[in-house]
C-alpha cells in the first residue's frame, strides 16, 4: 500500500502557522486556540520540539513496516521545505515530499515551486484556500497552476470543513476548481478527504474533469455534520461509480503524536471497504497503491 496523505509537523512549522494565524486573527493564540479542538496541541508541540527528525523517521519506518505501507506522501504545514527535505532524505525510497507555499498568490510562487521540485525532489503542491484566503479560480494563482502543469506535479487541495481553527469558509467550495480544471487539462488536481462535507460538489466536478482525483484520507467524520450522514462505505461506493477506480487514492492523514502512532484503524477500515466495493483486486490495488505510484513515482 501507499499512504498518499500523511503529515510531517515540526515545532518551527507550528510556530510559522501560529504566527500566520495571529497576523490574520489578532490574539489568535490566546483566544481561538484556547477554546478549539485544534491540531497543534501542547503535547504535540512539546514532543516534536524535543524529538529529532531522525527519531520521527524511525517511528515512521517502523510503523510503515508493521502495517504494510510501502511509501508515504508527506505534507508540511508551512513553508519549512528545508526541514521536510531533510526528513525525506532520511528514507528517500520510502518517503515522498510535498511542497507548501505560505503565499501561493505571490509573484514568485511559481519560482519557489520550481525550486522545491527541481532541487528538493518534491512531487506535488498542497493548497489550502480556507486558511490561505484565496479562491481557487482567482487568476492570480493561474501562474502557479501553469508552473505545476509544466513541472508535471499534481496539486492537492483541502476544500470543505477543517480542523484548522482560523479558516474562512468563503474559500472552501470545491466548485471553485471547475474553471482551473478546464484551463489546465494536463494538471492533475486532487481534492482531499472526499471534499470534507462537499462530496456532492466534488462528484459534480467529475462530470467533465478526467484530471480530477479524490483522496480518502482521514476519519471523514465530516459526514456527521451533513444532513445525509452517509456511511463511509456508501461514500466509497459512490466515488467509485462517479470517478472510477483510476481517480481515487488512499490516505490516512496520520501525524505521529507522542500518544499515538500510525492511524491503523483508519487504514483497516478503508482497506476493508475498498476490498468490498471494488469490482476486482486490480481495482482495489489501483486505489490503495497504483494510482499514487503513477502520480508520484
Amino acid at each position: 500500500m501507499i499512504d498518499a496523505h500523511v503529515h510531517l509537523v515540526t515545532a518551527e512549522m507550528v510556530r510559522d502557522a501560529t504566527n500566520r494565524f495571529d497576523a490574520d486573527y489578532p490574539a489568535f493564540s490566546e483566544t481561538v486556540l484556547a477554546g478549539s479542538n485544534h491540531p497543534f496541541s501542547s503535547g504535540l508541540v512539546d514532543y516534536i520540539a524535543k524529538t529529532p527528525l531522525e527519531e520521527i523517521a524511525k517511528r515512521w519506518i517502523a510503523a510503515m513496516d508493521e502495517h504494510g505501507i510501502e511509501k508515504a506522501v508527506f505534507f508540511p504545514v508551512s513553508e519549512r521545505q528545508e526541514q521536510l527535505g531533510e526528513f525525506i532524505r532520511l528514507a528517500p525510497e520510502r518517503f515522498i515530499g510535498y511542497a507548501f507555499l505560505d503565499d501561493p498568490l505571490s509573484i514568485n510562487a511559481p519560482d519557489r515551486l520550481r525550486k522545491y521540485v527541481k532541487e528538493m525532489g518534491f512531487k506535488g503542491l498542497k493548497l489550502y484556500p480556507s486558511i490561505q484566503f484565496f479562491h481557487a479560480y482567482d487568476s492570480a494563482v493561474f501562474p502557479l497552476y501553469e508552473e505545476a502543469q509544466s513541472l508535471g506535479v499534481p496539486i492537492t487541495f483541502h476544500m470543505g470543513i477543517t480542523h484548522a481553527p482560523a479558516s474562512d469558509y468563503r474559500y472552501t467550495n470545491p466548485l471553485d476548481i471547475q474553471l482551473p480544471l478546464k484551463l489546465f487539462p494536463k494538471l492533475n488536481f486532487i481534492i482531499a478527504h472526499f471534499g470534507a462535507g462537499f462530496f456532492r460538489e466534488v462528484c459534480l466536478l467529475a462530470f467533465h474533469a478526467p484530471n480530477l482525483y479524490l483522496d480518502s484520507s482521514g476519519t471523514n467524520n465530516w459526514r456527521e455534520y451533513t444532513p445525509a450522514n452517509m456511511a463511509l462505505k456508501e461514500i466509497f461506493r459512490t466515488a467509485l461509480r462517479v470517478f472510477g477506480p483510476e481517480n481515487i487514492i488512499f490516505g490516512t492523514d496520520t501525524v505521529m503524536r507522542p500518544d499515538s502512532g500510525y492511524r491503523e484503524a483508519i487504514m483497516r477500515e478503508q482497506k476493508e471497504i475498498i476490498n468490498s466495493v471494488a469490482n476486482s483486486k486490480s481495482e482495489a490495488r489501483l486505489i490503495m497503491r497504483d494510482n499514487a505510484l503513477r502520480l508520484y513515482c
